[in-house]
């Protein structure tokens, strides 16, 4: 594997972290939105509390990606240690 490939790794390792960064802020949100009493019908709470679940899988989906990518990068470099 050549320097721009571990580069590439490093990259897509810190994108897929930055969108599970971003996917739990937002189920957060839309999780306080459900909490707050009269912020959400009573008839939509369930759709919004599949919504949640949706982001929470995604972030963890993009988390596990992004580890993936750290342990290739990790195992490449310790094939080329002395």
């Amino acid at each position: 594997m050549n320097e721009q490939q571990r580069n590439e790794l490093r990259a897509k390792a810190g994108d897929f972290k930055t969108y599970s960064l971003v996917l739990f802020a937002f189920g957060a949100f839309l999780y306080f939105g459900t909490i707050i009493p009269g912020a959400v019908e009573t008839a939509k709470k369930p759709f919004a509390l599949l919504a949640v679940a949706v982001c929470f899988t995604a972030s963890l989906s993009c988390l596990r990606q992004a580890a993936r990518y750290a342990r290739r990068l990790e195992e490449e470099e310790k094939r080329f240690e002395p």
